[in-house]
């Protein structure tokens, strides 16, 4: 496991993870850096794989995705791998998780409504290596965080 240089640097991924876009002469008062040096270690972090990506997270609602749904996939282990790249190519689906348990992996889908979903659990009960799926859809959001607790 790769490790941070040191203080600066988890302070510099706490920063971001609060706000991505804060400016480097931001960051560079708040930790008494150059701006130079803040760069120079943004770079390295993403480099070394500590940052991801920077993006923007948008609100799914206000963009007309109103329904959630997590689906438990019960998969035939020969085909599991090229059931997840599949799986992987369906935009509605924005994560995959392989998980332990009764079912091969859990599916979070944004969708603008139930139509669509009752289209999409077609598609991937149609798909080479399912055995089932079970759907729930999510009623309300208590939370839901990108951060990590650094």
């Amino acid at each position: 496991m790769k490790s941070l240089h040191d203080e600066k640097d988890l302070e510099i991924l706490r920063i971001l993870q609060e706000n991505g876009r804060a400016s480097y002469s931001e960051i560079a008062k708040k930790l008494g850096l150059s701006e130079a040096a803040v760069y120079t270690r943004i770079q390295k972090l993403i480099k070394q794989g500590f940052i991801k990506k920077i993006q923007a997270i948008v609100d799914s609602e206000k963009l007309g995705y109103n329904l959630t749904a997590i689906v438990a996939v019960k998969a035939q282990p020969s085909k599991y791998d090229s059931l997840l790249q599949e799986l992987s190519n369906v935009p509605e689906i924005v994560e995959i998780y392989d998980v332990t348990g009764d079912y091969y992996c859990l599916l979070k889908l944004r969708l603008p409504n139930r139509e669509i979903l009752a289209k999409i659990l077609d598609k991937i009960g149609s798909l080479e290596g399912v055995i089932s799926t079970d759907t729930r859809i999510v009623l309300r959001t208590i939370k839901e965080s990108y951060s990590l607790p650094l």
